[in-house]
């Protein structure tokens, strides 16, 4: 995972300075202990209600990057106001360190008390417990020691985790998507797509974006841990996360003990990774499992891990088969007002699928020859055998299809140029339409189909 933000760890050393530059030796006063608590766990970019602290331009929500439209997420000190859901553990976690960096002592122990007696395996909370009940005792010292211990720690260490999880946690919290931003290649979802997921997995965390009348919009986001050696998989076993472009499947629950309270499996290896030799199974959205609440961001064999919480209602929102989940080590976020129509399509493409489109309404067998890839052995309606029956029904005009909705155009997330299309087919011999795949990518200037069949 990428160091902690520069900026984050400043405003808590800033903190720090003025305490001990204070010659705040004896029993912790309310300022210090927000600031020793919050640095012996990691967790920085607090202002304590008690400090005077300038806030760095570069915190500004009103930086430079703003105006450009390609912009990371915005960092704003708004730790003190942010909203949190205080019926989770995390939110109640963050409570705390809300109601610490207010000065608000007695409440925020109290809060965390509550919290490890309801959650009792949430190591982050039991660590923030622990670090207050020492203060509180008079221990000021001992939470100095844990301060300097801290900043040794091997990256391996357990209490090195779980900072380095805290950082993340909190963070979401201070570097926000910019206001009325998206990622690109949400622009070019189709309105009937209800729900799209982002995983930006440099920064342990998945975005749920909700298409409404308004628009597309992002309404929730989630701590995640992924792989234990991060990203890029090839192979079975090898415990890293994938990444590309996938899709949910039908909602897994048989296995709590294992996943949780909900499991959605991603349709990994999707095409791309068979076309290019990456393989491996079961790489599911999952909750956590029994006694295992806080997690180190690098800690799955290669799931993508949400706590309970989270990914129950992730599972009762999301429509099965349909749903999008793109996994990156970055997003690009845009914001809507510079961006006055969807980003443009390679123009290759785009006439391809216009030929793809109008030959397959005209059932022209020949025209429709030309955008298929020859030799092709996987898909339903692609490999080689089936494709040549059905162009050949088509010939004698035995297929008839009423309509095509594209839904979708979104990249393969990989070097090769590939580009993976979403859309259903009404056909006049069946009442209900089907849902179908294309994966096209481009060689030689000419983009064609390698697969297309139904989803599963």
């Amino acid at each position: 995972m990428p160091a902690p933000n520069s900026d984050l760890d400043r405003l808590a050393e800033r903190l720090s300075y003025r305490r001990r530059r204070a010659g705040r030796r004896r029993p912790l006063l309310i300022a210090g202990l927000a600031a020793a608590v919050l640095g012996a766990i990691g967790a920085v970019g607090f202002v304590s209600a008690r400090v005077e602290l300038s806030v760095p331009a570069a915190l500004s929500s009103k930086s430079a990057n703003s105006k450009t439209g390609n912009t990371a997420p915005s960092k704003t000190p708004d730790l003190l106001t942010a909203q949190i859901d205080g019926q989770t553990p995390e939110g109640q976690l963050i409570q705390t360190y809300q109601l610490l960096a207010r000065g608000e002592e007695g409440q925020a122990f109290a809060l965390v008390e509550q919290l490890v007696r309801r959650q009792p395996d949430f190591a982050l909370a039991q660590m923030v417990y622990g670090t207050l009940l020492l203060a509180r005792s008079g221990q000021g010292e001992a939470v100095e020691r844990q301060l300097a211990a801290a900043g040794s720690a091997k990256s391996s260490d357990p209490a090195a985790l779980l900072r380095t999880e805290a950082r993340l946690r909190l963070a979401a919290l201070v570097e926000r998507p910019p206001q009325d931003a998206l990622p690109e290649q949400m622009f070019r979802l189709s309105p009937s797509v209800r729900h799209a997921i982002m995983v930006d997995t440099s920064r342990a965390r998945l975005y749920l974006f909700e298409n409404s009348a308004q628009g597309l919009r992002l309404v929730r986001d989630s701590y995640i841990s992924i792989g234990k050696l991060g990203t890029g998989k090839l192979v079975e076993g090898d415990q890293r996360t994938p990444l590309g472009t996938y899709y949910v499947g039908l909602r897994r629950d048989e296995a709590a003990s294992r996943y949780g309270a909900a499991a959605l499996p991603l349709n990994y290896p999707n095409e791309i990774d068979r076309l290019a030799g990456r393989g491996g199974t079961s790489i599911w959205l999952h909750g956590e499992r029994a006694g295992n609440y806080a997690r180190s961001p690098q800690s799955t064999d290669g799931c993508i891990v949400l706590s309970n919480d989270e990914m129950r209602l992730l599972a009762e929102t999301v429509t099965p088969r349909e749903t999008p989940v793109l996994v990156m080590d970055k997003i690009r976020w845009v914001k809507k007002n510079s961006v006055s129509s969807p980003p443009a399509l390679d123009a290759g493409f785009e006439s391809a699928f216009e030929q793809w489109q109008q030959a397959r309404l005209r059932q022209d067998a020949a025209a429709l020859r030309q955008l298929y890839e020859p030799g092709l052995q996987r898909g339903s309606d692609s490999s080689s055998d089936k494709l040549e029956t059905n162009l050949a029904r088509m010939a004698r005009q035995e297929l008839p299809v009423q309509s095509l909705e594209r839904l979708s155009v979104l990249p393969g997330q990989h070097a090769e140029p590939v580009l993976i299309v979403t859309y259903r087919e009404q056909s006049a011999q069946d009442e209900r339409a089907r849902l179908k795949r294309q994966y096209w990518r481009e060689q030689n200037g000419q983009w064609k189909i390698f697969f297309d069949g139904v989803v599963g």
